[in-house]
C-alpha cells in the first residue's frame, strides 16, 4: 500500500491525566503514515495526486497546538479525524511519544500508536 510519512513532528500541546501536568504545555513527538494511492502522483507529477504535506504538517501543528487533552490516545484520534478529510487518503496511522514523562523511574519516553482505515 502507498502512503506519505512524515516524522518526528514536535508542537507544544496541553496534555495530562493531572491538572497539575496540564498546566504547562509540552511538546509531543508526532508522526504520521497516510495511506493514499499514489500511482497517478508517480506518472503526472501533480500535487492533486498525492498527499501535500506542505499543507498537512501545518494543520496538524495547529491542531496539536489549539488542543487539550488527558489522555494521547484521545489526541492521536483527533489528528486521524483530521487527516480522514484529506482526498484520496485510505488510512492512517499516528504515533505521538511525550517525552521524558511523569513517573518515578527512568523512561526516555512513551508512546501511542493508533492505524486507522477509511472507506
Amino acid at each position: 500500500m502507498d502512503s506519505v510519512k512524515v516524522t518526528e513532528l514536535r508542537a507544544s500541546t496541553r496534555i495530562g491525566v493531572t491538572d497539575e501536568e496540564r498546566a504547562t504545555p509540552q511538546n509531543v513527538i508526532v508522526s504520521l503514515e497516510v495511506f493514499r494511492d499514489l500511482l497517478d502522483a508517480s506518472t503526472n507529477d501533480d500535487i492533486e495526486s498525492t498527499v501535500d504535506y506542505g499543507t498537512l504538517v501545518p494543520e496538524v501543528a495547529k491542531l496539536i497546538e489549539h488542543s487539550e487533552h488527558r489522555l494521547l490516545e484521545r489526541l492521536a484520534g483527533a489528528i486521524a479525524s483530521h487527516i480522514k478529510r484529506f482526498p484520496g487518503v485510505t488510512g492512517v496511522t499516528v504515533e505521538i511519544a511525550k517525552e521524558s514523562p511523569p513517573l518515578d523511574e527512568e523512561v526516555g519516553r512513551v508512546s501511542v500508536r493508533i492505524e486507522r482505515q477509511f472507506r
